[in-house]
């Protein structure tokens, strides 16, 4: 959509170019894609259909649009779409025919005014430092090289939007020219401070680059946890939950009759009356645990799977932590100390880069192009207390499992989240966890950040003097107890 922006930015169209108002091309070739390369088992990728057919109505009000190639567009898409459904329905022995996008047959002067100016750079990062809890910036147009400390990053490329008020804008687009953990990545910053006119104004320019900037209401939140569930889970490939999909896509059901749809689905799926009073579901989710403000929520807020619950987690997991290791030559005492003068998490090597943090890691930049560079890294392990040779690190409660971004292999892949990769290799149930946990290299990936504090189950040092270091480094900063009421003392572990 931020592309389709730019696009009409300008102020002219030319013959063989894509029309400005054409917003509908990308939607409509990942549905004939998904299509094209299900027609033997019809695994179709529901989000990609959806998206295709999500774009009809705009279409059709086109058909009466002044500009011919307009009207042209609106129905060269609108007869691939009928054809898409054909094939929904009935199947087909052929594939649907190449999509192509439509361009321009005539040329025109846009007789709009832009909005903003665009500019296209190499991918320019603010370079930034942490000082007595203050994030400050100390260079506004560093590279992503030096951010990563290396000389083999890309150069990437980013849109430079100036609307003329004060408020700009970046964007680094979907193109191989970005490592994939960037790409898409949209940022709007405010000239002063964030007042409400001042976020009103922001929210008018997310608007006009097409980007929906309205809160999503609680029916449409649910819609997407019960989505996510099942993406999760692999249900999303089900016969019948397809079924109940396509049902409901044939009727043109509203947000709310689909929320019932499917909660209705996941009550037989998982045999029980009502899917709403399990104790794990939680449409709203939670926000991560506040760090400068003890006791209140911040930050991120994560939805949790409803098939399994904190409780049965701990049962069925009863045994296993999530081991994040220490690399780049650091300790435990050092790397404590550090997150908690800082945001009190474990963080992405995005997030690093987001907020002033140095970016260390094992493979940054190989972490860029797979998409791993958006997520923290850890490992099923023996926890603890059942394995004596455990070695010094980081284990995580195992609860954290339900995070529905928690992405796990039994291999070492990198992070890697592109393409299809986590629908054909994600492990997502209680057996296929403890059958991975014996195999090297496993590892289960959380987006973005992990808050130390409410998520750590034990720390693991290598002597009793690193333990007292340890003590020594929570009470330098106000910690004596973790939130789930234990004493610092009784997380650390000496082996």
């Amino acid at each position: 959509v931020i592309q389709q922006a730019l696009a009409s930015s300008g102020n002219a169209v030319q013959v063989g170019s894509p029309l400005p108002e054409d917003t509908f091309y990308d939607a409509i070739l990942q549905a004939v894609k998904t299509v094209n390369t299900h027609l033997t088992d019809q695994n179709y990728n529901q989000a990609k259909v959806a998206g295709g057919r999500a774009v009809r109505k705009e279409l059709e009000k086109l058909l009466k649009a002044k500009d011919p190639d307009i009207q042209s567009m609106a129905r060269t898409y609108l007869s691939t779409l009928d054809q898409l459904e054909e094939a929904l329905a009935h199947g087909r022995q052929q594939s649907l025919p190449l999509f192509q996008q439509f361009t321009a047959t005539r040329g025109r002067v846009s007789e709009a005014k832009s909005a903003f100016t665009a500019t296209k750079t190499a991918a320019r990062l603010p370079k930034k430092q942490i000082v007595a809890g203050e994030l400050t910036v100390v260079d506004d147009q560093a590279s992503l090289g030096t951010l990563l400390q290396t000389r083999s990053a890309k150069a990437g490329v980013q849109y430079n939007l100036d609307f003329g008020d004060g408020m700009t804008a970046v964007y680094r687009p979907w193109t191989g020219e970005n490592g994939f953990a960037q790409r898409g990545e949209f940022e709007l910053r405010l000239p002063d401070m964030p007042t409400s006119k001042a976020v009103d104004r922001a929210m008018t320019v997310m608007e006009q680059l097409g980007i929906p900037a309205r809160l999503s209401t609680p029916e449409e939140t649910e819609l997407l946890y019960l989505h996510k569930q099942a993406y999760l889970s692999l249900e999303h490939q089900a016969p019948g939950y397809r079924r109940v999909l396509a049902d409901l896509d044939a009727r043109h059901a509203d947000v709310p009759t689909r929320v019932e749809a499917l909660r209705a689905y996941w009550g037989q799926r998982l045999g029980v009356a009502d899917v709403t009073k399990l104790p794990g579901y939680d449409p709203l989710g939670r926000y991560q645990q506040g760090f400068r403000v003890r006791g209140k929520q911040a930050g991120y807020r994560h939805q949790l799977r409803f098939d399994l619950s904190d409780e049965q987690i701990r049962q069925e997991m009863a045994g296993y932590a999530l081991k994040h290791s220490i690399t780049n030559n650091n300790d435990v005492v050092s790397l404590v100390d550090a997150m908690l003068s800082d945001n009190g998490a474990m963080v992405s090597t995005v997030e690093k880069m987001r907020t002033g943090v140095l970016v260390g890691g094992m493979s940054p930049v190989e972490d860029m192009e797979t998409g791993g560079a958006s997520y923290c890294f850890t490992r099923l392990a023996r926890h603890p207390a059942q394995d004596r040779g455990a070695a010094e690190g980081f284990y995580f409660k195992i609860e954290m499992l339900r995070r529905m971004d928690a992405i796990s292999y039994d291999h070492d892949a990198f992070g890697k989240v592109i393409g299809s990769y986590v629908e054909d290799h994600r492990r997502s149930t209680v057996q296929a966890w403890k059958e991975m946990q014996s195999r090297y290299g496993n590892e289960t990936i959380f987006k973005n950040s992990i808050t130390l504090l409410d998520n750590i189950d034990v720390i693991v040092v290598g002597s009793p003097q690193k333990k007292q270091a340890l003590q020594d480094v929570f009470l330098r900063h106000g910690i004596t107890r973790l939130p789930d009421g234990r004493k610092v003392e009784q997380a650390i572990i000496v082996r």
